[in-house]
């Protein structure tokens, strides 16, 4: 089951549980889940979107260093609708500051 199925099943009340499992493979060294995450950000469900969110934020608390070569393609989520994503993807973007700049541009 890919990352992109198990987020659309998450469906109903919103819930981080699912963010935070996946998020402990991921600094367990399973990587490839936060590539696939990462364009998940701006995905066309908005719970597919909060949900790979949550995903990040959960990384880049622990490993910050994992996160911030993503910034760059995590900044579109700043236009979503919902604020939940958009205050995910902040939080993220402070706690990778110090180990890659954000560029404005």
């Amino acid at each position: 089951m890919t990352l992109l199925d198990q987020l659309e099943g998450n469906k109903g009340t919103v819930s981080s549980a699912l963010g935070k499992s996946l998020a402990k493979k991921i600094l367990a060294g399973d990587k490839t889940l936060l590539k696939e995450a990462i364009p998940l950000v701006i995905y066309d469900d908005k719970n597919v979107r909060s949900g790979a969110a949550k995903i990040v934020e959960k990384v880049a608390e622990e490993r910050p260093e994992f996160v911030s070569p993503y910034l760059d393609q995590l900044k579109p989520a700043l236009n979503v609708d919902e604020a939940q994503t958009k205050w995910m993807i902040i939080h993220v973007s402070g706690l990778c500051a110090s180990l890659e700049p954000w560029n404005s541009e």
